[in-house]
């Protein structure tokens, strides 16, 4: 029924025209829209079913993706007392795709440690915690740290960098801080500077160099110790013992000469 009724759609369309040619133009155009819905049709087929794989691989390529906590404090003894900074996501350590998120605003408290630790020429403390095994396969939590001078910090408008170094693994294995521009002059700054971090954060993944291949260096030192060794051993010979190849040849030709002279004939008339 449906291919009698495209035929009777046709026949009808047909009886529309007058003459061939805008028969063969509206079969044409016709063909044409019917190709461009078909392309269509199949575009938006493929977007419903791939879009979402695509999605996936993008995010397959955040390789090594973690969130690091940091700490920081505004105290001056020895045993300062850690706060809460803002947390590090790593996106990816490859691709160097990493941004820093802060818990939240300065409050006036913390602002009056910063400008006091920046008087007095005090530093100001960032760490990050990571998980350890011992030995007893327990984790222990450890803690890696780094400082600056606190009057950057404050001079900065709380405005810096931190790079995050990593191993093969994704382990942590230290952290920078750097206050951009860095400058301590005396300046004074505007509350309103000093409540959000201004902070970039650079992933750098350490790659291991080459492995120095000490087991041809420790040969190679032994034989030449032994060369040396057996050029140090002195020749206990004798004189004869060591140049008679050259003494019993010339003794052959002295003799041989004395034999042969003229001079030694007998004595005339």
């Amino acid at each position: 029924m449906a291919d009698l009724d495209v035929l009777e759609n046709i026949q009808q369309t047909l009886k529309k025209f007058t003459s061939k040619d805008e028969c063969q133009k509206s079969i044409k155009n016709a063909f044409v829209r019917k190709i461009v819905y078909r392309i269509g049709s199949v575009h938006t087929f493929t977007e419903a079913i791939y879009g979402n794989m695509n999605v996936t691989h993008f995010e397959d390529e955040f390789e090594g993706s973690r969130t690091l906590t940091v700490e920081h404090s505004f105290d001056r003894g020895p045993n300062p007392v850690y706060t809460k900074r803002g947390t590090i996501v790593i996106h990816s350590l490859k691709g160097n795709r990493a941004r820093f998120t802060q818990t939240a605003p300065l409050s006036p408290e913390e602002r009056s440690q910063l400008e006091n630790l920046a008087q007095s020429n005090g530093i100001y403390r960032v760490r990050i915690p990571v998980t350890s095994q011992d030995d007893q396969q327990t984790q222990n939590e450890v803690y890696i740290s780094t400082f600056t001078r606190a009057c950057a910090i404050y001079e900065s408008g709380l405005s810096d960098q931190m790079m995050v170094n990593f191993d093969q693994s994704g382990e942590v294995l230290g952290i920078s801080l750097t206050a951009i521009p860095g400058l301590c002059v005396g300046a004074d700054v505007p509350a309103s500077n000093l409540t959000n971090w201004k902070t970039s954060v650079e992933a750098v993944l350490t790659v291991s160099g080459p492995v120095p291949d000490t087991q041809t260096y420790i040969e190679k030192n032994e034989k030449e110790e032994a060369e040396k060794a057996k050029g140090q051993q002195g020749d206990n010979r004798s004189f004869f013992g060591k140049y008679w190849m050259y003494i019993v040849p010339f003794v052959i030709l002295v003799m041989v000469a004395s034999s042969s002279d003229p001079n030694q004939g007998g004595g005339g008339r």
